[in-house]
């Protein structure tokens, strides 16, 4: 049974960059545990065994622009929510800042697209790209751009196909 936690967060950044909220949070969630990501924001094992699920949602209140943060595992981890929470908005606090001193210009991962390369799982290795729990495509991860989109270069002839979190998910090839 999956268990978890939520937090809000209101991170003073741009309104297009809070896309960026789940991936800063993952991977503040992945340096907490010594783990490692998959693309989007999921937090995985060296192995690639998932630990736990980073998804937002934002939203306009009274107070301005704010995104809910749900992250999500399963019972059995018996993980710290208390430690992941203050991880995740660590994260998103340093990002902020970041942000704001003008180091994210070019897109909301520019501050920390170096590190989430290195914490991410399957960068230049073969990938099942997912569509309704279907493989529809196989090829190499050959990156992740400023705005959170995998590059995919297909098997089959080269092709690259650029996907949003909302199109696809990858998992390392069988």
């Amino acid at each position: 049974m999956g268990v978890g936690t939520s937090l809000t967060l209101r991170p003073a950044v741009p309104m297009g960059f809070v896309t960026g909220v789940p991936y800063v949070c993952a991977l503040g969630v992945a340096r907490q545990l010594g783990a490692r990501l998959s693309w989007p924001h999921g937090v995985v094992s060296a192995e690639g065994e998932p630990l736990v699920y980073v998804d937002a949602r934002a939203g306009y209140d009274d107070g301005g622009v704010f995104v809910r943060c749900d992250l999500t595992w399963e019972a059995e981890k018996d993980l710290d929510a208390d430690s992941l929470e203050r991880a995740a908005r660590d994260a998103a606090d340093a990002w902020a800042e970041e942000c704001a001193a003008g180091r994210g210009v070019a897109g909301p991962l520019a501050s920390v697209l170096g590190d989430y390369f290195d914490v991410l799982l399957g960068m230049g290795e073969k990938v099942e790209v997912l569509r309704g729990g279907r493989v529809v495509a196989c090829g190499t991860l050959a990156g992740v751009d400023v705005w959170g989109r995998a590059t995919v270069r297909t098997e089959d002839g080269g092709r690259e196909l650029e996907l949003a979190p909302e199109q696809a998910t990858l998992r390392l090839a069988r």
